[in-house]
């Protein structure tokens, strides 16, 4: 059976996908399916066989195929593989809306890729081939145009809501050329900062006083969790050229950073990040830079430290495959995909990990101070 995939949280509504299955996630009921996103991607239909899926699952590990993302009332958007879908029954029907990059992958975008924002949907294409990023628009999630077109980055990571000053955000990579964090303005992403694997992030967090990220490198002879405090990034309007700000290490991790939430519970607001468990070598970097399959760790810290003190919620193993002891083998990612809820909870999803693959586990912030601190190796950075 395929992996349970956290999707987005909206009025209370956990929603989630098994496979092509969408539906919804309470602690008391567990999985209850809606509809299935049809999708004519070969490869997810293969995966949703209970044969194939387990055989796969056991050679090279499980492999995420969609995406599922609320965007009010009773309208749903999906992604498997090249194909947008729209559902305005809250998943028991879906239709066509958009065909994706030809080079998208097995999910066709990453969990990030769509933001609300002063009514409009957002969505960011993710090619892997030499076809131009671009971020979309849609009004109603039926009728999309181009917002922005960036011939000068591989793909945008993701979009995000700053809920304190009211800005679109996003993320884009892979080299340290096309590695940037900015805003959109006047129909524009203007960076804030770019140029390095520093600049290279899926998810951020905000908070009152800065927004905070993790690099999204596994390469990199320090993999950092970054904070830029608001008072250096520049004002939306301001004259280019400006300096750019230098964001501040706050702690440093054993592998990519590349899912952020942030938990706000009785006056205290948490920054939670999530790391992935990848092998194989980064096409954009070295040679030599393939990744070590590390853990995947779920990391949080609170304001009342200066999000320097960081404490481990969650660390799993990567599932065993076969892959694994044969290095021709490709294997999949692990992750743990991250949510939270409007009573404070913070839901995290392990996916593919020897422990809790395919579960939803819930942590209130109040057990968080408990967790153990991050080990020698990965501690903050003082």
């Amino acid at each position: 059976m395929p992996n349970l995939k956290l999707g987005g949280v909206e009025d209370g509504v956990v929603h989630a996908t098994r496979g092509r299955s969408a539906g919804t996630w309470s602690r008391t009921r567990g999985f209850e399916p809606m509809g299935s996103v049809p999708g004519s991607d070969t490869v997810a239909r293969l995966l949703d066989r209970p044969a194939i899926g387990g055989l796969l699952g056991r050679v090279t590990g499980v492999v995420t195929t969609t995406n599922l993302w609320p965007i009010g009332g009773d309208r749903l958007l999906a992604t498997v593989g090249g194909e947008l879908f729209l559902s305005t029954d809250r998943g028991r029907s879906w239709r066509l809306v958009r065909q994706l990059p030809e080079s998208s992958g097995p999910m066709g975008v990453l969990p990030t890729a769509v933001c609300r924002h002063e009514g409009r949907v957002y969505l960011a294409e993710y090619p892997l081939g030499d076809e131009t990023a671009r971020v979309a628009v849609s009004d109603d999630g039926r009728q999309w145009s181009t917002h922005v077109s960036r011939p000068d980055v591989r793909h945008f990571h993701g979009l995000f809501h700053d809920p304190y000053t009211g800005s679109l955000w996003g993320t884009t990579g892979d080299t340290d050329d096309q590695s940037a964090i900015g805003r959109f303005v006047d129909g524009e992403f203007r960076p804030v900062g770019r140029g390095s694997q520093t600049w290279r992030a899926v998810g951020l967090a905000f908070t009152p006083e800065s927004v905070l990220w993790g690099m999204d490198c596994a390469y990199a002879p320090r993999i950092e969790i970054l904070r830029l405090s608001r008072e250096d990034i520049p004002s939306p309007s301001a004259d280019r050229p400006v300096d750019q700000p230098v964001p501040e290490a706050v702690a440093t991790v054993d592998a990519p950073v590349f899912y952020a939430e942030t938990v706000r519970s009785d006056g205290t607001t948490w920054v939670v990040f999530s790391t992935a468990s990848t092998t194989g070598t980064d096409s954009t970097g070295p040679e030599d830079g393939r990744a070590d399959s590390r853990p995947v760790r779920v990391i949080a810290a609170s304001e009342r430290s200066g999000y320097e003190r960081w404490h481990q919620l969650v660390v799993r193993e990567r599932a065993p495959t076969l892959g694994t002891v044969m290095p021709r083998i490709p294997t999949a990612n692990a992750y743990a995909f991250l949510a939270s809820t409007a009573r404070g909870e913070l839901l995290i999803n392990p996916f593919n990990t020897r422990r809790n693959g395919g579960e939803i586990l819930v942590r209130r912030p109040s057990s968080f101070g408990d967790a153990p601190r991050l080990s020698a190796e990965v501690d903050a950075v003082r």
